[in-house]
């Protein structure tokens, strides 16, 4: 006859059970503290990163950063809204990617990245496969798309950019935890992207003109030093114009100054339009311009001037405010080390060709003297 169980441990769990149990459970817990440490660790880490970084562009390299490090994936990228055009443009991303997406632009709404941003909320698409929104090849020519995660970034309330990860590394793909994640990283980058938007600014204000938003005086002084050294190292050519708007005057007293403000904003969108990427352009001072040549002799220079002249002297003036004004310039060369062997001498020479211009007749390109 089997010994019957007293009632009082019937229901007792054997002690070994409980033992496991509770070594189970203190496990989970360390593993929990573990991960609430690291993600503590990592944000403090992240905040003085986002706190050095000053300029613009290293703020969003320290983002795109860290959020690759807190959601593991294939491919990573950053992108950011045009404002004007309403349009998002890849900034960052992994590897040389950035050459050919740099080529891709999105309207706001338009793919994942841009409904993210149209919307202001994360989009999670745990597997590309089974939807039928979106065209792989359109919006990911440059990978094997399986899933993707975009998190929009927001400053002042407002969605300045996109971070999409694609290919997750976990199973599932992408979670809620991950986006909590990013959550708590994007409340660091607000504020962050916010400060380094203003020292961007006041950046540009110290060596951009506020008119026409050409490099001003103060810039032309630093890059001219910085080229000339670059010349002498390479033994390169470098040669400088100095513009300067022919009766300009009467523009101001015949239509008034706003219409003169005006007519310098057509000017420097001319010679943006005229010009190359490398070629640095000054609103020197009033109606007078300075153009930098990299790496330029004097006869390809003066080519160049003669493209612009022509350019001006075709160009009608105020036709948005129904008056139509035509203009002509007068130009001076100078080049570096043809004529001279300082940035003084050189915008000096540069200057002097251009008053020999005005009183030869306006209207024309005259090269420094030996």
């Amino acid at each position: 006859m089997e010994e019957e169980i007293p009632p009082k441990n019937r229901n007792r769990i054997p002690h070994s059970q409980t033992n496991l149990s509770l070594r189970q459970e203190n496990r989970g817990l360390k593993a929990f503290l573990r991960q609430k440490k690291w993600e503590l660790d990592f944000f403090v880490k992240t905040g003085k990163a986002l706190t050095a970084a000053l300029e613009f562009k290293s703020v969003l390299r320290v983002i795109l950063s860290a959020a690759r490090r807190l959601v593991r994936c294939e491919d990573w990228s950053l992108l950011l809204i045009d404002e004007p055009v309403q349009s998002l443009h890849y900034v960052l991303s992994k590897g040389d990617t950035i050459h050919v997406l740099k080529k891709i632009s999105y309207m706001m709404g338009e793919g994942p990245a841009g409904e993210a941003a149209q919307k202001g909320l994360p989009i999670i698409i745990p597997d590309f496969s089974k939807q039928k929104t979106y065209d792989a090849k359109q919006f990911y020519p440059h990978l094997q798309v399986k899933s993707v995660l975009c998190f929009p970034i927001l400053c002042k309330k407002q969605v300045v950019g996109v971070i999409q990860l694609v290919n997750g590394a976990r199973r599932p793909a992408f979670s809620q935890y991950d986006l909590s994640l990013l959550e708590m990283l994007a409340d660091q980058a607000g504020p962050a992207i916010e400060r380094s938007d203003i020292y961007r600014k006041m950046s540009d204000l110290v060596t951009t003109d506020d008119l026409t938003h050409l490099y001003n005086l103060r810039y032309l002084d630093r890059v001219l030093e910085v080229e000339m050294k670059r010349s002498r190292r390479y033994k390169s050519l470098l040669s400088l114009i100095f513009i300067d708007l022919d009766f300009f005057k009467q523009v101001n007293d015949t239509h008034g100054h706003l219409m003169g403000s005006q007519v310098l904003v057509e000017m420097a969108r001319i010679l943006i339009d005229s010009l190359r990427a490398v070629d640095v352009i000054v609103r020197y001072g009033g109606d007078e311009f300075v153009v930098l040549l990299p790496n330029t002799n004097l006869k390809t220079a003066r080519q160049v001037a003669e493209r612009v002249r022509t350019a001006i002297r075709e160009h009608k003036f105020l036709e948005k405010e129904g008056v139509s004004w035509q203009i002509t310039a007068s130009f001076g060369i100078a080049s570096y080390p043809e004529h001279a062997n300082n940035r003084r001498d050189l915008i000096h020479l540069a200057d002097r060709a251009m008053y020999e211009s005005k009183t030869r007749g306006r209207d024309m390109v005259s090269v420094a003297s030996k």
